[in-house]
């Protein structure tokens, strides 16, 4: 019981990540990140709200995630595609009196900063601690260890697919977009293997002075 409440509370912990960062990326009007920029699209072309968008979208590729991926799923994939999309909501209807768009440029870097570091510590937190892969990643790290394609490569693949899909679509493509596509594979394996040391040292801790 305690495993899965301790699961729990960390899926809790990675929604209002995702939530705070895709938020601070839609609010700073320099561009979301490549999923955000894709559901800002579809939002946009079906004149619904962004946690409707993204509930579509989440959806859809939960269903191809069962159909090739089951196992990589989790608790984390299902509460991810069901909800992520309100927690951006809640977190951009928080950011809409700060006018994020309007403030200085360095602030609006800042603010895509941390929303990049939140984004990306989000999902490494849903590989390493197996909450359950969100439903993209499933499938990414599916194919990884059944071929020679790396994460990263594709990660980045995928994100540049979405770009172009979500601006086609209408959403607001900017400089954050480039910098999300070309930093979020690499963040997410970088922070991933960080965590992946931290557990073999507290692993080994444990066990060396039990």
């Amino acid at each position: 019981m305690s495993k899965i409440m301790s699961k729990i509370v960390m899926v809790f912990v990675v929604m209002n990540l995702i939530g705070i960062a895709v938020a601070l990326f839609l609010e700073r009007g320099l561009g979301s990140d490549s999923v955000g920029l894709l559901c800002d699209g579809i939002r946009h072309t079906f004149l619904i709200s962004f946690g409707n968008a993204s509930l579509f979208y989440n959806l859809l590729i939960i269903l191809i995630a069962c159909l090739v991926a089951r196992k990589n799923m989790g608790l984390g994939t299902v509460v991810y595609a069901l909800v992520s999309g309100y927690f951006i909501d809640f977190y951009s209807w928080i950011l809409t009196d700060i006018h994020l768009a309007e403030q200085d440029m360095l602030i609006r870097i800042l603010a895509f900063a941390i929303g990049q570091c939140c984004l990306s510590l989000g999902l490494a937190l849903l590989i390493q601690l197996n909450l359950g892969m969100n439903a993209l990643d499933a499938v990414l790290y599916k194919i990884q260890n059944h071929t020679n394609f790396s994460y990263t490569i594709m990660r980045t693949g995928c994100d540049i697919s979405y770009v172009v899909i979500g601006t086609v679509l209408g959403g607001t493509f900017g400089a954050g977009t480039i910098c999300s596509v070309l930093v979020t594979g690499t963040m997410v394996t970088m922070i991933t293997n960080i965590i992946g040391r931290i557990q073999k040292y507290e692993y080994k801790w444990r066990y060396e002075t039990n």
